[in-house]
């Protein structure tokens, strides 16, 4: 007899910064946290803190917009 096992891992993560995420940078802020969470995850983490620093567009400050964020997995 043959047995299964299913399981659903859901990965909660979010960013933020005091003057709001800067839509032009989301996409940079969501490669940087998966690549964060695998890398914790291989760790064996199961949450953890995300921090980034982005420049990427004319706007920005030469020494980049600072981001902070957070992760876990759910149960």
């Amino acid at each position: 007899m043959e047995k299964i096992i299913k399981r659903k891992i859901v990965i909660n993560y979010r960013w933020w910064r005091k003057e709001g995420i800067k839509p032009e940078h989301i996409e940079a802020l969501e490669e940087s946290a998966t690549d964060r969470i695998w890398e914790m995850m291989a760790h064996e983490y199961k949450s953890g803190t995300l921090n980034d620093n982005i420049h990427m567009t004319p706007d920005d400050p030469e020494d980049g917009v600072e981001y902070e964020g957070w992760w876990e997995i759910s149960p």
